[in-house]
């Protein structure tokens, strides 16, 4: 986005949450209706608050590994 479209993201809110599996998306994942599965959704900002970005991404719950690495800051 910054280098295409000179947009710089300045912050994002990022909602992991289960969900079921919808005919559709199991269709395209090749599981079974129902299965459960992991909803991402992201909505990002520019430094002006306009929304610049909307995720949403779904993944197997049997094939999902959240890995988070938290670091604190120099005080």
């Amino acid at each position: 986005l910054a280098e295409v479209y000179d947009v710089r993201l300045a912050e994002a809110e990022e909602t992991i949450e289960t969900s079921l599996a919808t005919p559709r998306e199991a269709g395209l994942l090749g599981t079974d209706v129902g299965l459960p599965m992991l909803m991402l959704s992201r909505h990002s900002r520019d430094a002006s608050g306009e929304p610049v970005e909307w995720v949403r991404s779904v993944y197997r719950g049997d094939r999902y590994k959240f890995v988070a690495r938290l670091q604190r800051p120099n005080d």
